[in-house]
């Protein structure tokens, strides 16, 4: 396994929720509780606060959302890298779902 590739699957599974939070925001930008409740309604559990804003945080340090202020709002989105990573999710859970239930390869 290649260096580049071991990034990227420590990144998916570093915190439970950054997938989470990638997916949710590839419908578009969301302010800080929307995110909150979309990503809460997503998940098993309660999500803390403290743990969605660590999680942001480490996205943001890896490049793949950003937080966008103007004037009047505040809001997360994804950026260039964080949207093709969405793209490629879906496409890895387009095959599991293929290959999964059908046994072939």
């Amino acid at each position: 396994m290649t260096n580049d590739l071991q990034h990227l699957l420590d990144l998916l599974t570093y915190r439970k929720l950054n997938v989470a939070i990638l997916t949710v925001l590839k419908d578009g930008p969301l302010r800080y509780t929307q995110l909150h409740h979309a990503v809460s309604h997503n998940s098993t559990g309660v999500v803390h606060n403290k743990t969605l804003t660590d999680t942001l945080t480490y996205l943001r340090e890896q490049d793949l959302v950003q937080h966008h202020q103007d004037e009047d709002s505040a809001d997360y989105r994804l950026t260039a890298g964080g949207a093709k990573l969405v793209d490629l999710l879906a496409e890895i859970e387009r095959w599991s779902r293929q290959y999964r239930t059908s046994g072939s390869p």
